[in-house]
């Protein structure tokens, strides 16, 4: 009798949960995966050992979610898109440049690039617009009417370039930005054959690239 009931002590004793010193345990199917835990011995599902059900002793350990992707960079603003540059200029675009032409003309002193005091605010409003904008390049460009020498008018022209180039960069658009250049009777954008279309052609446009 002694015998019998010695037997199923250790029976009784074997089968119980005993968490003690804990240790990292296999990865087994019927053994704690949870490092957490760390149970000494090796439990099968369904047992009852405090650590185990708190540690959840019997979950698989899971893979950790991938990080999200980062967020799509913001397009870079163009200066075609500034509201401010409206009040100033017309923009049209053609192909990577975009083409300033002022609404009220640049004016000059009579055969001079002396610029009239009256056309200095305009540029100063158009240089508070492109200085917004450091990654574009300004390319002033001059032009003039038919009438005259043809080597004088692209003279003149570049010499009204360099003078609008200049105050722009006198009212802070960054000089390394900045060029120009003359076209003289070039690229007219009226007839010459009338005064109101020569004094149409007599002007100054802005010719902004990204750099």
């Amino acid at each position: 009798m002694k015998k019998v009931m010695t037997v199923l002590a250790a029976a009784i004793f074997l089968g119980a949960c005993h968490c003690t010193k804990c240790t990292t345990t296999p990865n087994r199917s019927n053994t704690c995966v949870k490092a957490a835990c760390q149970c000494k011995h090796h439990h099968k599902a369904g047992c009852k050992c405090p650590k185990c059900q708190k540690e959840g002793c019997f979950k698989k350990a899971e893979k950790p979610l991938p990080p999200p992707p980062p967020p799509a960079p913001k397009p870079a603003p163009k200066v075609s898109d500034d509201a401010a540059l409206a009040t100033v200029a017309n923009v049209q675009q053609k192909a990577d440049t975009t083409v300033l032409s002022f609404k009220e003309p640049i004016n000059f002193a009579y055969n001079s690039d002396k610029i009239a005091t009256d056309s200095l605010n305009q540029i100063k409003k158009t240089a508070e617009v492109l200085k917004k904008y450091p990654n574009n390049t300004v390319r002033v460009a001059g032009y003039t009417d038919s009438l005259g020498n043809p080597d004088y008018n692209v003279d003149l022209s570049q010499r009204r370039a360099k003078a609008v180039a200049m105050e722009l960069v006198n009212n802070g658009v960054a000089a390394e930005n900045v060029s120009f250049i003359g076209y003289g009777a070039q690229n007219p954008v009226a007839t010459n054959k009338t005064r109101e279309g020569r004094a149409a052609n007599r002007r100054v446009e802005l010719e902004v690239k990204n750099k």
